[in-house]
């Protein structure tokens, strides 16, 4: 685990703890070579991961905006929000939600950065797709912002 990742884990639990959740989360290591070294968490049914360089990103969600999720950790925290209207507008719109490349059809992304939703995009992408679409729509790294 590097320093940034460590220190974006510890503003996410922060962020937990003061919403009055359950900061106790078990991030794991990828050895997959599409996000060797990128941590992986299951929360709430909804995948978080954090970048060598500290950036949070919620991969199956395709964009969140401010003023309600200010800050990736405030989306990060709210991902399972995020998810449930991602996934009300996709079933409205399937065919529409199919051809997005951003996001995920399904909640739950594997270190192999696919999904486990075979109508998903990301099941015939290359790897280098698959990694541009695991950074999401507006999942940014505030560190690296002027």
């Amino acid at each position: 685990m590097t320093s940034q990742q460590d220190d974006r884990i510890k503003e996410f639990e922060n962020e937990v703890r003061k919403r009055g959740g359950n900061a106790v989360i078990d991030w794991k290591e990828s050895n997959s070579p599409e996000s060797r070294g990128i941590l992986f968490a299951d929360v709430d049914g909804v995948t978080l991961m954090v970048y060598l360089d500290g950036l949070i990103s919620i991969p199956a969600v395709r964009t969140y905006h401010p003023p309600r999720y200010p800050t990736p950790i405030i989306a990060a925290v709210l991902a399972t929000e995020l998810w449930t209207m991602q996934k009300a507008r996709d079933d409205a719109q399937p065919e529409t939600a199919k051809s997005r490349v951003t996001g995920h059809l399904g909640p739950i992304v594997d270190p192999n950065l696919k999904c486990r939703i075979e109508e998903c995009r990301c099941q015939k992408e290359s790897q280098e797709d698959r990694q541009r679409r695991a950074r999401g729509g507006y999942n940014w790294n505030p560190d690296r912002c002027s």
